[in-house]
């Protein structure tokens, strides 16, 4: 198979993958249709604020895995950093305009935080404790994610030594804040 229709076999998968609402699925299990209250967004933090923290903490630790579910396998497959690109554009599209929620998604800090990983392995440890440690200051989940990209990128670039993947990361965190934008200035 050759590498243009492995990236857009992977990349079908991964917007089908990043379709899936663990949000919505975690909530319902709590008995909670989570679009009806609080931000209306299916993500962790309004599942954390409306739900528990223990249903916000499910909510994060799926979507994080489901982002790194389509890229961390490609980083091991050294595969060119089109493909990757593409796949994580993919999944973030399916995230943010889900298939099996008629297209309404989230703002993907959590899966982008996943799908960052298959550029930047080792940043993404160091951002994830950067994150928490925001997180865990602040208790604002905006400021931990910026915090987790920042910290991802510089510690990337210098852990993982690679500048275009912290272009990647860069554009990954990018593309969340311009869809929380959108998201929220139509409440």
């Amino acid at each position: 198979m050759n590498d243009v229709w492995f990236a857009i076999l992977w990349s079908l998968g991964a917007y089908l993958v990043g379709s899936l609402s663990f949000g919505d699925l975690v909530a319902r299990v709590a008995g909670v249709k989570i679009r009806t209250v609080g931000t209306g967004n299916p993500g962790a933090a309004n599942v954390w604020r409306e739900i528990g923290p223990r249903y916000g903490i499910a909510v994060m630790v799926l979507d994080v895995v489901k982002g790194a579910l389509v890229t961390l396998p490609l980083y091991f497959l050294d595969v060119p950093l089109w493909t990757k690109g593409l796949a994580t554009g993919a999944a973030l599209l399916g995230h943010f305009f889900p298939v099996f929620w008629r297209f309404r998604g989230g703002t993907g800090m959590a899966a982008g935080m996943g799908a960052a990983t298959g550029f930047l392995p080792l940043g993404s440890l160091v951002g994830l404790v950067s994150g928490v440690a925001i997180l865990g200051i602040t208790r604002n989940t905006g400021y931990s994610g910026g915090a987790y990209f920042v910290a991802m990128v510089v510690a990337g670039a210098l852990l993982d030594r690679s500048l275009p993947g912290a272009i990647a990361v860069m554009l990954i965190g990018v593309a969340i804040r311009l869809r929380s934008l959108v998201q929220y200035r139509r409440r």
